[in-house]
């Protein structure tokens, strides 16, 4: 029998296995790499821990089939539920609940145990406009 047609593996990779290999881990890191934002956007983070804050609201709301009320302070930035709150972006200087003005103080808005809630846009005093989709629940930025 002749030796070329024995073939002889050295128990390593060829070079497909190492180009899937490559493939996937290519891949992965294109996934992740728009969750990896490092330097960060201050007015794009209070966005994200506000719209936590409300999901954790919301999914109360659907669990335990009740409304749950959310009071939002116009003067300092502040939005509550319960005995928790979280900072807004600023200072809100104007706005509409359900469409009407919102005026004084500050204003309750409500999560329904369906999944929806109140509509509201909040004004801040830098000019960034918050919206609150009420079917999905959260915050966005215009």
């Amino acid at each position: 029998m002749p030796k070329h047609s024995k073939r002889n593996r050295s128990g390593g990779f060829t070079f497909i296995e190492l180009l899937i290999v490559l493939i996937i881990v290519g891949i992965g890191w294109f996934t992740l790499m728009p969750n990896l934002d490092l330097a960060g956007n201050g007015e794009e983070d209070t966005l994200n821990l506000v719209n936590a804050f409300v999901y954790k609201a919301r999914t109360d709301a659907v669990e335990t089939d009740s409304r749950q009320t959310l009071y939002i302070d116009f003067e300092n930035g502040i939005l509550r539920w319960k005995e928790e709150e979280t900072a807004l972006p600023g200072r809100v200087v104007s706005g509409h609940l359900n469409e009407e003005p919102l005026g004084g103080e500050g204003v309750d808005f409500s999560i329904y145990p369906e999944g929806f809630s109140d509509e509201v846009r909040l004004v801040f005093a830098d000019g960034v406009t918050f919206v609150l989709d009420p079917l999905s629940v959260r915050f966005l930025e215009m």
